[in-house]
Formats: C-alpha cells, sequence, structure tokens
C-alpha cells in the first residue's frame, strides 16, 4: 500500500516508502491523502493495523469527502461521522471534532440546510477552522508522531 502512496499520480516522484520521513514537508499532504484513499479502498482491518493508520484513513478521507461534496460528506460517511470526531479528537483538534459536532447535528435536524450547516459550523471557530491549515496540522502530527501512530499496535 505504501509503495502505492509513491506511484499514484498526485504524489511527488521519488517518495520514500516511509514518505513521512521524507525532507521536504509540501509532499506530506498529498502523500497522506493518498494512503487514506488507498487504505479506505483496501480490506485491512483497521484494528489489525498501528492506530494512526485508522486516523489517517477517517481523517484524510473525511477532508477530500468535504473538498469535493461539502457538506453532503455527512451523508456519503453517514456511518463513520462519530469516528471521524473521535479522530479529530485523539489528534488534539478538539475544536474541530466540536464544530463537526455542532454541524452534524444542524445537518440532520434541518434535513440537510447545506446553509445552516454551514452557520453552525462557523459558530465554533478554532486555530484550524480553515482546510489547509487543518490539513498541515494533520500531516505535522503524523509526521512527529509517526514512531508511535505508524509502527506500533496499540495493545
Amino acid at each position: 500500500m505504501l509503495e502505492a502512496v509513491g506511484r499514484a499520480p498526485g504524489t511527488a516522484r521519488g517518495l520514500p516508502l516511509e514518505f513521512w520521513r521524507h525532507d521536504d514537508h509540501r509532499t506530506w499532504i498529498d502523500a497522506f491523502m493518498e494512503l487514506a484513499a488507498q487504505l479506505q479502498q483496501s480490506d485491512l482491518a483497521e484494528d489489525e493495523l498501528p492506530r494512526g493508520y485508522g486516523l489517517i484513513a477517517h481523517l484524510f478521507d473525511w477532508e477530500a469527502q468535504c473538498q469535493y461534496s461539502g457538506w453532503h460528506a455527512f451523508s456519503n460517511r453517514e456511518a463513520e461521522v462519530g469516528r471521524i470526531i473521535r479522530a479529530y479528537e485523539a489528534v488534539g483538534l478538539d475544536g474541530e471534532a466540536a464544530a463537526l459536532g455542532r454541524a452534524l447535528t444542524v445537518w440532520r435536524d434541518s434535513g440537510g440546510d447545506y446553509d445552516a450547516t454551514s452557520a453552525a459550523y462557523r459558530e465554533l471557530t478554532h486555530p484550524c477552522s480553515v482546510d489547509l491549515d487543518r490539513l498541515e496540522y494533520l500531516a505535522a502530527h503524523f509526521v512527529d508522531h509517526a514512531d508511535a501512530l505508524l509502527y506500533e499496535r496499540d495493545a
């Protein structure tokens, strides 16, 4: 799977297998996005992998869903939204978790009112409310905690 990330059209050429150890931080977001897509498409059981892979799958897939579908991502990933919110908490983005929880409530209560959901999300701004800031934070988090998150399985 990691080899596939390095071969993907959207990632930089010459990435090492452990791309999070690459010295060019501009490659990290694309590589983590591709890894999330690979994980989502795989039949690997999340609980059989080191914890970070499940977090990457949920968080970067969610970010991709939001980029392409906006708040309709709630419908696209309805079964996973709770895990996504908990994943944001696990990486220290409690503000994003709270804003998503609020937006999800409004999305469900309003029958999918896009404008109301956006307004609810914006009520709880935080340092990573902007997509690019959040993606950079996420990539840096997994790079900084790679040894604990990407190599060791939780007991």
